[in-house]
């Protein structure tokens, strides 16, 4: 009995999954016994835009709060260091300088800590 509980839930999973995909946008056409089929549309997975935001959010804010923790001066100290080594350390500085918004985040840390 377990044996048949399994097989139903695994085709119930299948067709709920079909029934998913189908949502997202379906192709009818006639198969080769004449029997109208619906085929999900294939779609490439992209990153969508608000995860690409939110990333860098993130990555500004980790900025600013290194900022915060180090100061200006140690900061640019870091930023020198990285600047004078290798191609991907150049990278790493010109990543990692500060913009505006870094500085803006780290000067509301510092006065939400003060």
């Amino acid at each position: 009995m377990d044996k048949v509980v399994k097989e139903f839930e695994k085709r119930h999973r299948a067709v709920t999954e079909k029934h998913r995909k189908l949502a997202e946008g379906y192709v009818t056409s006639l198969n080769r016994n004449g029997t109208i089929e619906h085929k999900p549309i294939r779609r490439v997975p992209f990153f969508k835009l608000r995860t690409l935001l939110i990333a860098g959010a993130c990555f500004l804010a980790f900025k600013g709060l290194l900022l915060t923790s180090l100061g200006v001066e140690g900061y640019e100290g870091h930023i020198g260091r990285l600047a004078s080594g290798g191609m991907v350390e150049k990278a790493g500085a010109w990543v990692m300088s500060p913009d505006r918004a870094s500085l803006w985040i780290a000067e509301t840390v510092q006065r939400i800590l003060a």
